[in-house]
Formats: structure tokens, C-alpha cells, sequence
């Protein structure tokens, strides 16, 4: 647990320094489907793939110098790797296509989407959208496969973190539902707060309302070792300021940690 306090600290809205003070509707509701991030990243890995062959069609000549028969090999092993990651991203997909955990697993290590949170934010850009939209969708497929894995959790297990720009409202409805099953909920200020809540409390499990910057910040942060059932807020006016959430969306997740059923 002590990795919680090797990343830079973060504040609340500190994610949206670029955000030029309009209420424009990437910033008020960036709702889209898990297919963005899937159609994203399988363009990556095709864009990828033909960067490994040119990679190696370019260095073939030297390699044939250098040793006879080694362009074949180095071929064979870059062919290899990608194959490698088109399994695990084909895995990926059936996972989320047939509801059942199909993921790809190399003894007690298991390649997550964590690592494809800057690539997949820095590659959506270039394709022209928005870090929210894309956020949005990578949230949603990293919500299911977390599901996919999680067994039954204790109430007290859970932590739920919610963000000090939430409506009370939605704050005390949040609460009350968490109190009749003895779950501890926090209103936290940022990253560095949340980290140090949930070193405190060690929990098994945590569910985190937040803008997808700031929920995606939090997802790398704790870098897999908690499970980590995120719920993007809304903003009606704009981030950071009396933000509201699905209560829906939340019932959702105590379903997935069998809460409730």
C-alpha cells in the first residue's frame, strides 16, 4: 500500500486546468458506450502492428549482414508479441461480449487495462475526441471487468469516495443507502486525501464517484491493487461545482460487490 504515496498529489479539479470556464456538453455530460474505447484501441493495435513490420523491413538488410536467418527470427518474435497483444485484446472482447471472465493471465500476473489509460486518452485525441468522452468509455469497459473478477466483498470492506463538489443532496442520499449495510463513505478534496483514506481503512473493494479525469487519475494511482467500481458524475454547470450522479449507477455497483442483488 505504501505505492498510494509515490505519485505526484492531486486536488480536486486540478485535472481540468484546461478548461477555458464555458459549460459546453463534453463538460456537463460525456456519456458514450464501452464500443469508443474497443473501436479505439483496436485501431491502435492494427496502427501498431504495421509499425513492428516496417520497424523490420527497414532494419531487415542490416540484420541479414549482421547473421543469415536472423531477420526471420526477429520477424517471428515481433509477430509473436503482437499476436501476444491481439490475444489478450480479442480475450478482452469476449469477456465483455459473453458477460464471463475470459481474461488473459500469464501465471499470477494479469495484463490489465491500466497501462492504456495515457495511451488511450493520448490516441483518442489525435482521433478527435475528447479525454471525457474517452474517459467515459474506458471507465464503463474497466467497470465490467472488474465485475467479471469480484466475489463477494464484506459492507465494511467497501470504501466509497465521493467528491466535496457533489450536491448533498446526493451526498446524503449516498450515505443513507451506505449506512443500512455498514458501509464507510468519505467526502474527499482530492487525490492525495483519497489516498490516505484508503490507506487508512484498507479496504477490499472502493467505488469512487468523480469526473473521468479525476477517476481515471485515481484508477492509476492505485495501479490494480484494489478493485475499483468507478461512477462518473454529471456537471451540469460545469466541473467541479454542485455536480450530481445516477443513484441508479450506484445501486449498480453494490450489485456488482453483492451487496444487494
Amino acid at each position: 500500500m505504501k505505492q498510494f504515496f509515490q505519485v505526484k498529489d492531486r486536488t480536486l479539479g486540478d485535472e481540468w486546468t484546461d478548461w477555458a470556464g464555458s459549460v459546453e456538453n463534453g463538460q456537463t455530460d460525456s456519456t458514450t458506450g464501452k464500443r469508443l474505447f474497443i473501436g479505439v484501441l483496436l485501431i491502435a493495435l492494427m496502427l501498431f502492428g504495421a509499425f513492428l513490420y516496417v520497424i523490420w523491413y527497414m532494419i531487415q538488410p542490416r540484420l541479414e549482414q549482421f547473421l543469415p536467418g536472423l531477420p526471420l527470427y526477429i520477424g517471428l518474435l515481433l509477430l509473436a508479441f503482437w499476436l501476444l497483444i491481439a490475444l489478450w485484446f480479442g480475450l478482452m472482447v469476449l469477456s465483455i461480449i459473453s458477460g464471463k471472465d475470459f481474461l488473459l493471465r500469464i501465471g499470477r500476473w494479469e495484463i490489465s487495462i491500466t497501462f492504456l489509460i495515457p495511451i488511450a486518452l493520448k490516441f483518442g485525441s489525435r482521433l478527435g475526441i475528447s479525454r471525457d468522452r474517452m474517459g467515459n468509455s474506458l471507465v464503463k469497459v474497466s467497470n465490467l471487468l472488474i465485475k467479471l473478477k469480484l466475489k463477494r466483498i464484506k459492507p465494511e470492506k467497501i470504501l466509497i469516495l465521493l467528491p466535496r463538489c457533489l450536491q448533498k443532496e446526493y451526498i446524503t442520499a449516498i450515505k443513507e443507502k451506505a449506512e443500512t449495510f455498514g458501509i464507510p463513505v468519505f467526502v474527499v478534496s482530492g487525490g492525495s486525501k483519497a489516498r490516505a483514506v484508503i490507506y487508512e481503512n484498507r479496504p477490499d473493494a472502493v467505488i469512487g464517484v468523480a469526473c473521468e479525469r479525476d477517476l481515471l487519475s485515481g484508477i492509476s494511482d492505485i495501479r490494480d491493487t484494489i478493485p475499483v467500481i468507478a461512477i462518473p458524475n454529471k456537471r451540469p454547470q460545469g466541473p467541479c461545482k454542485n455536480t450530481t450522479v445516477e443513484l441508479g449507477e450506484f445501486e449498480n455497483a453494490l450489485r456488482a460487490l453483492n451487496v444487494i442483488r
